[in-house]
């Protein structure tokens, strides 16, 4: 007797851990962690395993148990870094396959004792999750996210498989056409996986070639700001002889004034005035003109202080990804407010890159803001891409800290540009 109650005591703690091991792996092939909290998450997976293993013990498979196992997985997803709809999806398919396994033993081998369907099922198991393993996702993309329709959309195949699986516990069916629907709904679960990886994927392509396009359209831009100062040079070398007679002439008369007028106007003729900055580096231009001028058309009031090297060693996808998010998201916070207030300021030293941009914002909470919870906000579109930035700053070993205040949002940023 004694010794029975010690073999299913000892299986039930064995296949515990391996349930509990291929929960990690699903988690952490898919979803992100951050280094602070991996002690935390360890402490998770322990609380998960004591839990799940009391429960089984106690209600074996039923309905209390599966209760007990979901909030299990919904409460390991968390500790890892992520949008909260994949979390539920990576929760639900795990929940649908660990459903699945348990529910095709249990009627393929009804004759077996509740130990070795246990054992078997979490064999089953680790077949599903070797499988959903070999297509990882490279670990940039982990944080990403498809939109909220397409992951309900994905969401609703393993919750329609939950309710599927409950109707074979709870009702009257043949045990081989229960194993085949069994095997079906849990196919077309991994499927998913597949459909999700090639999603994402083409979701990340589509973002990488909004970026080029948005390059291009900048070099477009920069190339008539090019062509319309060539112009104006053209017209003022061609009616410079005639410039030089009237500078000779007030040179010579006794109102310098005067002199001083012309030569502003000469100035103000050779200025372009939408061209917003000139370093001589054309990836930098382009971009920081074109989105100037945007700026300048939308809002009352911009300032710019950016003085930069011509020669600047930078990737200019990765300079787009930080300038563009940063402005798109600072005109459409500050075109909701009266003030409609933008200020960039850029400065290179020793090789370091300070980016210093103040804007006017309504609704966000004062104080350092976290950049994920402010990407979550769509109500001023302020967070889009901040996320992005981040990542793209971290790259480059740098710094990158946003705080609210008195309705105006500062961001700060250093690039250290010798790594670039």
């Amino acid at each position: 007797m004694y010794y029975k109650i010690g073999y299913e005591l000892a299986v039930i703690l064995i296949v515990g851990i391996l349930h509990t091991g291929l929960l990690k792996k699903i988690m952490d092939t898919f979803l992100l962690t951050e280094d602070r909290n991996k002690l935390i998450s360890k402490m998770g997976f322990v609380g998960y395993y004591l839990l799940t293993t009391a429960a089984y013990s106690v209600f074996h498979v039923s309905l209390l148990y599966e209760l007990c196992n979901l909030v299990g997985i919904i409460g390991v997803t968390c500790f890892y870094r992520a949008a909260w709809e994949k979390k539920m999806w990576i929760s639900m398919v795990f929940f649908c396959m660990d459903t699945g396994s348990g529910i095709a033993v249990s009627f393929a081998g009804a004759e077996m004792i509740r130990m070795q369907q246990s054992a078997i099922s979490a064999l089953l198991l680790l077949i599903c999750v070797v499988i959903v393993c070999h297509i990882p996702d490279p670990k940039e993309n982990r944080e990403k996210a498809l939109d909220k329709k397409q992951m309900f959309l994905l969401s609703a195949i393993p919750m329609l498989s939950v309710a599927v699986f409950c109707r074979l516990m709870y009702g009257s069916i043949d045990r081989l056409t229960a194993v085949f629907v069994c095997v079906v709904v849990m196919t077309l679960n991994l499927c998913v996986f597949y459909l999700y990886h090639i999603m994402l994927r083409n979701y990340v392509q589509l973002r990488e070639q909004d970026i080029y396009k948005q390059q291009t359209i900048a070099y477009q831009n920069q190339f008539e700001l090019m062509k319309e100062s060539q112009s104006r040079i053209r017209a003022l070398r061609h009616d410079m002889k005639n410039h030089v007679l009237a500078l000779e002439g007030l040179a010579k008369g006794s109102k310098p004034e005067k002199l001083i007028e012309y030569l502003a106007s000469m100035q103000e003729f050779m200025q372009n005035p939408s061209e917003h900055i000139y370093t001589g580096n054309e990836a930098l231009d382009s971009l920081l003109n074109y989105k100037l001028q945007r700026a300048h058309e939308e809002l009352k009031r911009l300032e710019t202080d950016i003085v930069l090297p011509e020669k600047m060693k930078l990737r200019s996808f990765d300079f787009n990804v930080i300038v563009g998010n940063l402005l798109d998201n600072a005109v459409a916070a500050s075109i909701q407010t009266d003030e409609q207030f933008l200020r960039l300021s850029m400065r290179m030293e020793n090789g370091i890159l300070f980016l210093y941009m103040v804007n006017s914002c309504l609704g966000i909470p004062e104080g350092v803001c976290d950049i994920r919870k402010l990407s979550e906000k769509s109500s001023a579109e302020h967070g889009i891409g901040l996320t992005n930035v981040q990542k793209i700053v971290e790259k480059y070993h740098g710094d990158m800290e946003m705080h609210c205040k008195d309705n105006y949002m500062k961001t700060e940023i250093m690039l250290y540009m010798k790594n670039l």
